[in-house]
């Protein structure tokens, strides 16, 4: 009779790959002989058979590897360094190995043991729920249910203890909200998307505890070296946004209707209006890019503040955010994407969309810095596009 392995936690995982990653790690087989008896046991129930020749010590560098291949290529990038599987970073030392990492990629030390330190976090998640045994590529609405929690954290680029700046719009001078005298009222006072700012703030501290959230005025940001920098409102109202036109396919209309375009796709969708004027629906729009310094950008637009705060909400309602992050990630689980739905204020309250169940109107998607291509493309449901 099998007996089932004593349930390890993602801490206790962690800690002991931090043990193996120091000296020459997996560049010595024997290295796995130390990992205790209950990591061993979960390692190798999970392992499929290979040649009946093979030892146990084989069968564990083999799963170890097969978790380690699973990280994305950004992660993977500094977990085969730092568990010397690289030729190009053998070095006897871990600290060797960051220092020959960090002259490749031209960055500091510090930057590689910090961004090291999250695949490592990311690798102890994945060994400990068994979810780098299926490919994260393929997923539809039929099996989202199967996706691990933590979908939204990577698509946001936020593990455990990240540093997580948002970037909200802002009014134009001069506008009465700007006026108020209390300190904690002027301070808010002149952000333009206020809700979907307080909304991200307040699922990001519920979803991340330990992570270190700032909120920024365009004017005011710098760049500090962030793990995800998430970008509200449009490009007009949010001058951080507007920096990042000049690489995306698409552009907000200003005048005389607002809308978007993606001229090189032949696409123009506006929001959706009654003969009275009043506001039916407006465009929520998803974009994540991944730098090359490895922060990730996640940019939420609308033509109306309206569409913010539904692509806010596409991403962190609770159960639907769960569902629509997957969605995404199957769509394009390591480049860049860009998505645009719909979304609707129904009595007072802004309806959040359910990609699974209703599919965006464009996805586009791109891989290694290219041109994007179209993913999908359902722009024909929408009437006044």
């Amino acid at each position: 009779m099998t007996v089932p392995s004593p349930r390890l936690s993602p801490e206790a995982v962690r800690d002991q790959l931090a043990r193996l990653r120091q000296g020459p790690a997996l560049g010595h087989p024997g290295a796995v002989t130390a990992l205790s008896d209950q990591l061993r046991a979960l390692l190798l129930e999970r392992q499929p058979p290979l040649a009946g020749t093979a030892s146990d010590t084989t069968r564990l560098l083999a799963a170890l590897r097969r978790a380690i291949d699973s990280l994305s290529p950004f992660e993977r990038r500094y977990a085969v360094a730092d568990f010397n599987l690289v030729p190009e970073h053998s070095w006897p030392t871990l600290t060797e190995r960051h220092e020959s990492l960090a002259r490749v990629l031209g960055c500091s030390t510090k930057t590689v043991r910090r961004h090291a330190g999250q695949a490592l976090d990311t690798l102890a998640l994945l060994i400990c729920d068994g979810s780098y045994l299926a490919a994260p590529a393929g997923i539809t609405g039929a099996d989202i249910g199967t996706v691990p929690s933590d979908t939204a954290g990577r698509f946001f680029g936020i593990t455990t203890t990240a540093n997580v700046h948002v970037v909200c719009s802002a009014l134009a001078a001069g506008t009465d909200r700007q006026r108020g005298q209390d300190a904690m009222f002027a301070r808010y006072a002149g952000f333009a998307d206020l809700d979907a700012l307080f909304y991200v703030r307040v699922r990001l501290a519920q979803a991340f505890p330990a992570a270190t959230i700032r909120d920024f005025y365009p004017g005011e940001y710098y760049n500090a070296d962030p793990d995800s920098v998430i970008v509200l409102g449009g490009p007009h109202r949010n001058s951080v946004y507007a920096d990042f036109l000049p690489h995306l396919p698409y552009r907000f209309e200003s005048s005389p209707d607002t809308a978007i375009t993606f001229p090189e796709h032949g696409v123009r969708l506006a929001p959706q209006w009654t003969p009275e004027g009043e506001l039916l629906a407006d465009l929520a729009v998803i974009t994540r890019l991944t730098l090359a310094q490895g922060t990730t950008v996640i940019l939420l637009g609308g033509c109306l503040t309206l569409g913010v705060l539904g692509a806010a909400k596409c991403l962190l309602a609770a159960e639907h955010g769960r569902r629509n992050t997957a969605y995404l990630a199957g769509l394009a689980p390591t480049g860049d994407l860009i998505a645009v739905t719909t979304t609707r204020k129904i009595g007072g309250i802004t309806d959040t969309p359910d990609l699974a169940a209703t599919e965006p109107l464009l996805v586009l998607t791109r891989e290694g810095g290219g041109a994007f291509t179209t993913r999908l493309d359902n722009t024909t449901r929408q009437p006044n596009g």
